[in-house]
């Protein structure tokens, strides 16, 4: 496998002749799961009809579908970044692994997962959202296990897990949250497991659970590489794979949402980071 790049997104990785298989089978699996009545979450984490406007869009003035996409409306082509660039990049799946989605039950990405034969055991604090992955499970015959469970107190056994991912999910954490998460992680997680991780990159206000509203504190900003080897390596825990380096693309495809209320707010976009438990005799 070549070295993981760390590095924000780039809608042109989806033209890459390596990810069309990838591609072509999210399109698959969206098309399977409508036609059994099964619906993953959209990429504001909400359960709204097939086809159905989410309401709220952050998109950026320039952005466009990526052609072919089944539901653009709920699943823009971000979220088939986020599976391509991860899948490619982080650590070789096969079938019969147990992997940790944290704070992704019900998505496109845990979905996914489960899809390719691994068993998934995906964690959230939404009661609606574990039930409905509970529901995909039993219609889809994945090993699909979904958890009403505390990031920074998870109930799994020490190292359960061969790998685990986290997708769009580290910006909504409080900076000591995500502290404690990266601990927690690491306990569950084999000797030479992976933590693969999506994040949005410059985001001047995320939502941050707990803060009650959209969070503008440095604390909490992933704002640049510095920023993430601060937030997501200063435990030690872990050694960067790939470039240690984050690599800044300059390209641009969010803005903040109008409820942030934030004058002369820049854009923003998401970004991956590749890390591997470390191991201390």
């Amino acid at each position: 496998m070549d070295r993981p790049i760390n590095k924000t997104m780039d809608r042109e990785d989806l033209f890459h002749e390596d990810a069309k298989p990838t591609v072509e089978a999210v399109n698959r699996l969206i098309n399977d799961l409508y036609s059994k009545n099964q619906i993953m979450t959209s990429w504001y984490g909400t359960l709204e009809a097939p086809f159905t406007d989410v309401g709220v869009d952050n998109r950026g003035d320039e952005y466009a579908p990526l052609p072919g996409a089944i539901d653009d409306n709920r699943i823009p082509w971000f979220l088939y970044w986020e599976i391509e660039w991860i899948l490619r990049n982080g650590p070789k799946l096969e079938r019969g692994m147990r992997v940790l989605d944290a704070g992704g039950t019900s998505s496109l990405f845990s979905c996914y997962l489960a899809s390719l034969g691994v068993e998934v055991h995906s964690i959230d604090i939404n009661p609606a959202l574990v039930k409905n992955a509970e529901k995909i499970a039993r219609k889809m015959g994945w090993k699909f296990h979904a958890y009403s469970m505390d990031i920074e107190k998870m109930t799994f056994k020490d190292l359960y897990f061969d790998h685990a991912f986290s997708i769009c999910v580290f910006e909504h954490l409080d900076f000591y949250t995500k502290q404690r998460a990266m601990i927690e992680i690491h306990r569950c997680l084999k000797p030479g497991g992976w933590i693969s991780i999506t994040f949005d990159y410059l985001n001047p206000a995320p939502f941050v659970f707990g803060y009650n509203g959209f969070d503008t504190r440095r604390r909490n900003a992933l704002d640049s590489p510095e920023r993430l080897k601060q937030t997501l390596c200063a435990n030690g825990l872990y050694e960067i794979m790939g470039n240690h380096d984050f690599y800044d693309n300059g390209k641009r495809y969010l803005i903040p949402p109008r409820e942030a209320k934030l004058d002369n707010a820049g854009e923003y976009t998401f970004g991956s980071m590749f890390l591997k438990k470390k191991e201390f005799f």
